[in-house]
């Protein structure tokens, strides 16, 4: 993209993101899956295919929420990530393009950002989270992102990533299985892409979409996050 943006202003051709980057719809695919099980996501893709569909069944009643997109780093709040229903777009969104992070220069200004930052820390250090989508090519990015969020190891496993390897790439696979753990405390789950690719991934999100049961955090995670903000002024 940086080599895209450059060309066309040596050219003086205004990109069209939003024709280029048009998105598919959300169909019988993995996207389908991981909205259906309504958890509040954070992306760095820029379509919108993200739409959790969170239901809060308690009562005996199905409560839908609207999706919530969050876009501009200004607004990269904690308390988002405590909302089922919501998307953090990181780098932004193609509905958007004048936000979106493109080039190699937006993307370190982007993660030098005190929002950026501090959302990213109190993403890792207080949920839960599974990481998808990225490959074995794309290690540098995670990485870059754990880094940026201060990621620390931890006892207690809570970060995962669903990584898919081919079987020539099972050494790598390993050293990063290690790597990762060690450092980051991310405990890489490995599916192989040999034969049905990442049509794999989508069977086993698909799985589990019924045994992943999302619900609105207890009222003492507000008072608990009121303080940290009280205390913090």
């Amino acid at each position: 993209m940086s080599i895209a943006y450059s060309i066309a202003e040596d050219n003086r051709y205004e990109l069209d993101l939003a024709k280029h980057l048009a998105g598919k719809s959300e169909g019988d695919s993995v996207y389908k899956a991981i909205n259906d099980i309504g958890c509040s996501c954070v992306t760095t893709n820029y379509d919108e295919l993200l739409a959790p569909r969170f239901s809060d069944t308690k009562d005996g009643s199905t409560t839908a929420v609207s999706v919530n997109r969050v876009y501009d780093r200004e607004k990269f709040f904690a308390k988002l990530l405590n909302e089922p229903g919501t998307v953090v777009h990181l780098h932004g969104a193609i509905s958007k393009p004048e936000r979106m992070i493109v080039t190699t220069k937006d993307y370190l200004e982007h993660y030098d950002h005190e929002n950026v930052q501090e959302f990213l820390g109190d993403l890792f250090e207080k949920k839960t989270i599974l990481f998808l989508g990225y490959g074995l090519e794309e290690a540098e990015v995670l990485e870059h992102i754990l880094r940026r969020g201060a990621v620390k190891p931890t006892r207690d496993r809570r970060r995962f990533a669903l990584q898919g390897f081919f079987l020539s790439q099972k050494p790598l696979y390993e050293n990063l299985h290690t790597y990762y753990e060690k450092s980051f405390g991310v405990h890489l789950l490995g599916f192989v892409r040999d034969h049905e690719n990442y049509k794999r991934l989508e069977a086993i999100i698909k799985t589990w979409e019924n045994q992943i049961v999302v619900s609105k955090p207890p009222l003492a995670v507000d008072h608990d996050f009121m303080n940290e903000v009280l205390d913090g002024e």
